[in-house]
């Protein structure tokens, strides 16, 4: 896993000394989640640009709502559009697939049951409240949840984005490795993200205590294997995360990865 290089680090860190902001891993699980406009889209393609896979296995980012950042890495060539209908990529790259809800949910459907046969296949959701399954259903069966509960034997490391974490399955936060959390509506939105949060864990209460307020684009993380949590600071700007992506990119087409 990589060490967190150019961000000036995270504004509070373990008391005891020890625990340092780590990037994910490539199988990792991480659940971000934040109203609209709070930093949580921006953020999360920064993780993901600096430490996902691409370059060994297909990722493939679901984007629902048309979301500025990705659209804009796919203008610049660093993403390929991916059709719903379409096979799931064997070849290492980053794929984007984009659905309007009006046309339906089954494809959605059909589409995640694709990525859990094929396995081996990073999953990015940005916006995880218009998976069909995650309204309510806390035991479905389908797709979304057979990835989280099995995606790390079939190798489907998951990023889920999530402006009301009351509205989506409750598997998404019971799987995973890292936690974020921008600004929320309400209350019960953090209290969805902390439930699977120790409140013995280092800087707990510091952290996600309720009389802890986050300033603009700041967020709180919790590290599972580290059992820490940290507030965070902006992460770089939009532009320097292209940048990033764009970097990596080009080397592995220099090695033929892609």
């Amino acid at each position: 896993m990589k060490r967190l290089s150019f961000l000036p680090g995270p504004a509070l860190s373990s008391s005891k000394g020890t625990g340092r902001f780590i990037f994910p891993g490539p199988r990792d699980r991480i659940t971000i989640n934040g109203m609209t406009g709070s930093g949580k889209s921006t953020f999360a393609l920064w993780l993901f640009a600096e430490s996902a896979d691409f370059d060994k296995k297909p990722w493939i980012f679901i984007d629902f709502k048309g979301e500025d950042i990705i659209q804009q890495a796919l203008s610049e060539g660093l993403f390929e559009k991916l059709d719903i209908g379409a096979r799931i990529p064997k070849k290492p790259g980053i794929h984007v697939v984009s659905h309007n809800p009006r046309e339906g949910l089954q494809p959605v459907i059909d589409f995640l049951w694709k990525v859990y046969e094929a396995g081996r296949t990073g999953l990015f959701v940005d916006e995880a409240t218009m998976i069909p399954e995650v309204r309510g259903e806390a035991n479905s069966g389908g797709p979304f949840q057979s990835i989280l509960s099995q995606g790390r034997s079939k190798e489907i490391p998951v990023y889920t984005l999530a402006q009301r974490p009351v509205n989506v399955n409750k598997m998404i936060y019971s799987e995973n490795n890292y936690y974020s959390a921008f600004r929320l509506r309400s209350k019960d939105d953090l209290k969805r993200v902390t439930d699977h949060i120790p409140e013995s864990s280092e800087n707990y209460a510091r952290v996600w205590g309720d009389k802890t307020t986050l300033k603009e684009y700041w967020s709180r993380w919790y590290d599972t294997e580290q059992d820490t949590s940290f507030l965070l600071r902006p992460c770089p700007p939009r532009e320097k995360i292209l940048d990033i992506l764009a970097s990596r990119l080009d080397k592995q087409k220099q090695h033929g990865a892609i």
